[in-house]
């Protein structure tokens, strides 16, 4: 199955939108980016990225470093559904291909929309579920790791990110300059041999504790 792509309004506002966020990030601050070689083909489907999580802006810090300009490719992002309670906070979330997920719960819509997601576009979720506040990574959700079995993604990519909440700490609305953040995109996942298994909540915390694990690795080379 081939969804039709952003098209070219959607495009334009990504293009505008990133090149402001890649001045801030690139310009007002300073950030490194590790493994580029790893970072998605343009146009390439069925693409998984997962990434630890510490501040608002790791979204956009993995939207301007990997996503193309006017990609012929709907990239989306798991958030958290109160960031669409607010008016202007929803537009901008859809404007980046989010949609909304409830935390601490089991999920099923937002599951389904993940797997569905996965058939066609590239997906960035967060399998911590939330922030942390320590810089430290969290344990991940089995909820992503069922995702993973179901789906089978054609592509698993580890990232792992370090400095964004000293940009934006939580609990600000106003972000900082003169920071520096990095960012690491670690070589393809090979979950296959998880996906033999029973299809149970064991074999989905399995899964997502190889990812967590990876990703662990990878912050620690930031």
């Amino acid at each position: 199955m081939n969804r039709p792509g952003p098209g070219f309004p959607v495009n334009l506002l990504h293009f505008i939108t990133l090149s402001l966020l890649d001045f801030f990030f690139r310009v007002l601050n300073r950030v490194t980016v590790i493994g580029r070689e790893n970072i998605p083909r343009r146009g390439e489907r069925g693409v998984l990225l997962l990434s630890n999580h510490i501040s608002a802006l790791d979204p956009f810090l993995i939207g301007i470093t990997a996503m193309p300009r006017f990609s012929p490719v709907w990239w989306r992002a798991a958030a958290k559904e109160e960031l669409f309670v607010n008016l202007y906070s929803r537009a901008v979330m859809y404007l980046i291909g989010a949609f909304p997920v409830k935390r601490g719960r089991h999920d099923l819509d937002s599951m389904d929309r993940m797997r569905d997601a996965l058939k066609t576009d590239v997906l960035v979720v967060f399998p911590e579920g939330t922030w942390s506040t320590t810089g430290e990574l969290l344990p991940g959700r089995p909820g992503v790791g069922k995702v993973i079995h179901d789906a089978r993604p054609a592509k698993i990519l580890p990232v792992a990110i370090k400095g964004a909440d000293k940009i934006l700490p939580r609990g600000s609305w106003i972000p900082r300059i003169g920071r520096r953040a990095s960012i690491i995109y670690g070589p393809p996942m090979d979950l296959t041999r998880f996906y033999q298994r029973r299809p149970d909540r064991e074999t989905s915390q399995l899964i997502v504790s190889s990812v967590m694990a990876e990703i662990e690795r990878l912050h620690a080379l930031l």
